[in-house]
């Protein structure tokens, strides 16, 4: 359910009923400005020191202490705040009232001092300026970086706590007391908001029903100010919005503001447009994200530094394999890629040799729903072949399928020839993504997960794709693999 916000214009108030105390429209815009231009200058502070304080500690080890009494001042360190945090600005950063998820404002923060210091190396090559032509940079860049992020951690919680003390929480009215009315408010109240009650004509009334029936839709605007109302959530099914619309059309005798809760189950993404053509307006969304070249770049060095870093690991786990059992030490199992391609998905061998031959044996012992196949005790898994399954080490070759192309760090999983027989037709829609080794399913649970909600996993991250959700499931695949939740 997506609440979409519609601002709507107000006519003076015939009159005003006892009780009906709001605080006023221009106090809470005004103290989220002033946290907004506080932040703002904090943040320049913190980049501006934290080069200061890496050129000053590198003069120290370098010239002693004297040297680094009198910090080097330049224009470049403000030229590099000053674009730094305009690329936050940029990235919509700022808005305290809706909040980025967290691992969304590490990345913002990340990719917006980074490009800010890029941008003062190309300026000083060109310019002379000798500010950036130094080594300790790197360590102005790090500090910078950790000190935004911790600052922001804690400017958030500040916030929250302080408009929760000194505002009076924002009342509401949900019109319709059906299901998705009574989701809608208690969502609401989850976000700090006081849910009056219900309008409603009582023509889909559930027999029991959390909160009030004030009244009527007909007299909507008494409701909104008789109760000093501050927001209208609209959550009546499309056939009964016509008498609604004459009401909103009016407008109401106090500012109000009206969320439109529009259901569209799983078919909207998160990003989408609203366009006006002609008379009528319509919602514009891509069915699969546009996923950037970044992406790929980003799984090219992750890959090769992951594969470089774990070369003593990977020649123990071989070495334990070849001990163990016979048969070769990778095992290149056939699974179908991005579009319907074939390729050969690589993995540490976890199960003896003629494990294929056996595998018709045990169908019937099938522990997971859909066409994929597992059971908890599978007999075909040597000893080793446990450990790796557990942590997942025998996914680790994979690294080789993401540098040729053939896999991502992050993406569905890929299916089976097999699997893919069994496929409903919405089902066919997770091969529109390069397959991963990490993804939502594995973050999830993996195989305690239901196979149809990992496909609307699958599907989530298709029409969702961005590289702050890369990020966020990545950060999220090292506790789920060492938990081992799910993995057998």
């Amino acid at each position: 359910m997506a609440l979409n916000d519609v601002k709507l214009t107000t006519r003076a108030p015939s009159w005003s009923p006892a009780g009906a105390v709001s605080e006023p429209h221009s106090v809470r815009p005004l103290r989220l400005g002033a946290f907004v231009a506080m932040a703002i200058v904090v943040d320049a502070l913190l980049v501006i020191g934290s080069f200061t304080l890496a050129y000053a500690s590198s003069f120290v080890l370098a010239r002693g202490l004297g040297s680094a009494l009198v910090p080097d001042f330049t224009v470049g360190k403000v030229v590099l705040a000053a674009v730094a945090v305009g690329l936050l600005a940029s990235h919509n950063f700022y808005d305290l009232e809706h909040p980025q998820p967290w691992p969304s404002q590490l990345y913002t923060i990340l990719s917006s001092i980074s490009i800010a210091l890029a941008i003062g190396i190309g300026l000083s090559v060109v310019l002379g300026e000798t500010f950036y032509a130094r080594t300790w940079f790197a360590g102005g860049w790090a500090a910078a970086i950790a000190a935004v992020a911790i600052w922001h951690a804690g400017l958030g919680r500040g916030y929250t706590a302080f408009i929760s003390a000194t505002t009076p929480a924002r009342r509401a009215i949900v019109v319709g007391a059906n299901i998705a009315g009574q989701e809608s408010a208690r969502e609401l109240e989850d976000r700090g908001y006081q849910v009056v009650g219900y309008a409603d004509n009582g023509s889909d009334l559930l027999d029991a029903i959390d909160r009030p029936l004030l009244g009527p839709i007909a007299r909507l605007d008494e409701l909104v100010q008789s109760f000093a109302v501050d927001e209208l959530v609209i959550a009546l099914p499309p056939d009964r919005r016509a008498q609604l619309s004459n009401v909103l059309t009016r407008g109401f005798g106090r500012f109000v503001q009206v969320k439109y809760a529009a259901d569209f189950g799983d078919l909207l993404p998160r990003r989408f447009n609203v366009r006006q053509i002609g008379a009528r307006q319509y919602i514009d969304f891509a069915p699969v994200a546009r996923v950037s070249w970044m992406k790929r770049a980003i799984d090219l060095i992750l890959g090769l530094a992951g594969l470089v870093a774990l070369l003593p690991l990977l020649a123990v786990l071989a070495l334990a394999i070849k001990l163990e059992s016979p048969g070769p030490v990778l095992y290149g199992h056939l699974r179908i890629g991005k579009d319907g391609r074939h390729f050969r998905m690589l993995k540490f061998r976890s199960m003896q040799q003629d494990a294929d031959d056996i595998l018709l044996q045990l169908l019937q012992r099938n522990e997971i729903s859909g066409p994929m196949f597992k059971i908890r005790r599978d007999p075909r898994v040597t000893r080793v072949g446990r450990i790796l399954r557990r942590y997942s080490l025998d996914e680790l070759p994979q690294l080789l399928n993401v540098l040729r192309g053939e896999m991502s760090l992050v993406g569905p999983r890929p299916p089976l020839p097999a699997e893919l027989e069994r496929y409903e037709d919405w089902q066919f829609g997770r091969l529109r993504a390069l397959p991963g080794i990490t993804g939502l399913w594995q973050v999830s649970g993996r195989t305690e997960v239901p196979f149809h909600d990992m496909v609307r996993l699958d599907l989530h991250y298709i029409r969702n794709w961005s590289l702050a959700l890369d990020l966020e499931i990545l950060l999220r695949t090292v506790p789920a693999v060492f938990t081992a939740k799910g993995a057998y």
